[in-house]
């Protein structure tokens, strides 16, 4: 089966349940949003995709091969790369350099030395790298060092630093957190240009509601772990559950 399938993916963390009994399969091909509360499981689940949590029970396949049989570094190898909410970039490295640590798997440690120190390598991930800035519309930005850059551009660079893994499916956590309106409607655009101009599949967490209502294919409402809707867009709005977890019964804010 192409694209992400979960199925009764359960993690519990001393006696919380994170997630409960989670299934839901991602498209290739589709910009599918994860949305709900604080504490309402969406970054564990990211997590439980990464290798970083190990969920009690569950299946994860991603286009037919077992990612919980996988360990965290063998994720990317497998076509997934990831954004975090809180960046990490490296503050005394080059923009370019940050980018092109998101090709540290195509490295093997018997090659390591001998293929960083190849030009020809080194050139090849460069041009990459060089290519998704320009893609990115942060062309020119290569040599500045990341220290001291706008919020904008350290959000962007972690993007890029994702796509350089060259991934089927991205993990996208909050990437307009911390954004304007401007900047929000400009990631908007970017999600939507990565899945239609360099065809990978899109996986994103965001609080930002007009975004996610505006970008997405389909959308998940997690809360307390469970899921409370699966959709297009206007059928999760206007789910009944949907509007009592967020509104309350009153539909008052």
């Amino acid at each position: 089966m192409s694209g992400l399938n979960l199925k009764n993916v359960r993690m519990q963390f001393s006696g919380v349940v994170a997630l409960d009994d989670v299934s839901f399969n991602v498209d290739e091909g589709e910009i599918f949003s994860l949305i709900g509360p604080n504490g309402s499981g969406k970054s564990t689940l990211f997590n439980c995709i990464n290798r970083f949590n190990d969920p009690q029970n569950g299946v994860i396949n991603f286009n037919g091969q077992n990612l919980l049989k996988m360990q965290s570094h063998q994720i990317m190898d497998a076509g997934i790369s990831r954004t975090f909410q809180n960046i990490q970039n490296v503050p005394f490295m080059t923009i370019l350099d940050n980018i092109l640590l998101g090709a540290h798997h195509r490295i093997d440690n018997r090659s390591t030395v001998k293929r960083w120190l190849s030009r020809k390598q080194r050139q090849e991930e460069e041009a990459m790298g060089l290519e998704i800035l320009d893609f990115l519309g942060i062309a020119n930005y290569e040599g500045k060092y990341m220290i001291g850059q706008p919020y904008g551009i350290q959000k962007l660079t972690e993007i890029a630093r994702a796509l350089v893994a060259k991934p089927k499916l991205i993990l996208m956590d909050e990437p307009a957190a911390g954004m304007n309106d401007q900047e929000t409607y400009e990631i908007g655009k970017i999600i939507t240009e990565i899945r239609d101009d360099l065809d990978i599949t899109v996986l994103v967490v965001e609080h930002d509601m007009s975004l996610v209502m505006s970008i997405s294919d389909r959308i998940c409402v997690l809360d307390s772990g469970i899921i409370l809707a699966i959709g297009e867009p206007e059928e999760v709005k206007n789910h009944p559950e949907v509007i009592k977890a967020f509104l309350g019964d009153s539909g008052n804010a």
